[in-house]
């Protein structure tokens, strides 16, 4: 009887995963929505860059607006001291034009002097033959008074005309300096305006580049979303597909059923009442979020509080088989008695071999073995033996 239902079992395994067409469909549609949420997050991620550099053009506008506020001032600040310092070398070129007349105004005088000296040496020479030539005294007292006024007025203006050259050479060389103090500023104008130039210079460069990379994640942004409406695309071709080969297989259900029907093949059998209730729920803390039946599953799907919980062993019994199943995982499956056995799919490696003896509650293993599995669901099934076949039937019949 146990190889019977072991030859049963295996058979039965392969028709438990009859729709793997769906199964692979439901994988493409779910690989598809990872990626298409991979590049929707890319795009965020993308945004949030977009809108980085953004503020970070913004920033730098901001600082080469400065700059330029500052060259535009300094560079009036330089035309301010260049007319400034014109107006000084006009100064400086009057000072050294007056310099000059009086220089000559004060040569000539020098000459005079000179000429009226030697004038007054020949005359004191000829013994005063200019007095003895006046026709009378009066004349005479008249001549020596204008010789003497004359050398008296010019050295008084000998005087002032040679402290007046020496105030303008003065004011010239304080003009000077102050041209030389304006010129020192303005070349301080000139080399912060060069530096500031360059830091213009350097500012547009990153601005450029900044604008450059916003312009390429903008690019990338674009061709994310497309890649994601492609992929939602896609998906909605999968779903359609989905839906007719679920369609094609409830007709080919209902078609084989109605033929077995027809041949007399399907028995009816009644579930054993002395096991019902006898069943521990299999996963602790865990809740049936896809019932026995539902878009035709021959297993109830229980979803756990977490991923990777413990699964137990429904009643006590004996491993009856525990094999890897490719994208299904570990399934384990223990007999309970001649008629009644439960199956566990989406496990890891079990903790339990075939041939062992489980109690109930006593942990087999631990979920997420399989790779379209979610790692916190089981797939938990009841098979009961009718005669020489095993069918399917809802656990929680049996709970």
């Amino acid at each position: 009887m146990k190889r019977l239902l072991l030859i049963l079992l295996l058979l039965a395994a392969p028709a438990a995963f009859a729709q793997s067409s769906i199964e692979e469909l439901n994988q493409a549609i779910k690989q598809a929505e990872e990626l298409r949420q991979q590049r929707l997050a890319a795009a965020r991620e993308a945004e949030a860059r977009i809108k980085q550099l953004g503020a970070e053009v913004q920033r730098k506008l901001r600082e080469l607006d400065a700059v330029g506020r500052d060259i535009t001032r300094l560079e009036e600040e330089k035309r301010e001291l260049t007319r400034s310092i014109a107006g000084l070398e006009e100064q400086v070129a009057q000072t050294e034009k007056e310099i000059a007349r009086l220089e000559d105004r004060l040569g000539r005088l020098k000459n005079r002097m000179t000429r009226l000296v030697e004038k007054l040496y020949r005359e004191r020479a000829g013994r005063y033959l200019p007095l003895l030539r006046a026709e009378s005294f009066t004349d005479l007292l008249m001549r020596a008074g204008w010789v003497q006024y004359l050398g008296a007025s010019d050295v008084e203006l000998v005087e002032t005309l040679t402290a007046l050259v020496h105030e303008l050479q003065s004011a010239r060389e304080r003009l000077l300096r102050l041209v030389e103090e304006l010129s020192r500023k303005k070349a301080e104008r000139e080399e912060r305006i060069a530096a500031l130039e360059k830091k213009r210079a350097q500012y547009q460069r990153v601005l450029a580049e900044l604008k450059k990379q916003k312009a390429s994640e903008e690019v990338r942004v674009v061709e994310l979303n497309k890649a994601a409406e492609q992929l939602e695309k896609q998906m909605q071709e999968l779903a359609v597909q989905l839906e007719a080969e679920k369609k094609r297989l409830e007709e080919e259900r209902h078609r084989r059923e109605a033929e077995a029907r027809a041949a007399g093949r399907i028995p009816t059998f009644d579930v054993p009442r002395e096991l019902i209730g006898r069943l521990l729920f299999p996963v602790p803390g865990g809740r049936i979020v896809s019932p026995f039946g539902a878009d035709n599953n021959t297993w109830q799907v229980i979803a756990a509080g977490q991923d990777y919980a413990p699964v137990r062993a429904a009643a006590a019994g004996q491993v009856y088989a525990a094999a890897y199943y490719a994208n299904y995982g570990w399934t384990v499956i223990i007999l309970h008695s001649d008629n009644l056995l439960t199956r566990y799919v989406n496990l890891q490696e079990p903790l339990v071999r075939t041939g062992d003896i489980v109690e109930q509650g006593q942990i087999i293993g631990y979920l997420g073995g399989s790779a379209m599995i979610p790692p916190n669901e089981m797939w938990f099934s009841v098979l009961v033996s009718q005669g020489k076949r095993l069918v399917s039937v809802d656990p929680s019949r049996y709970y």
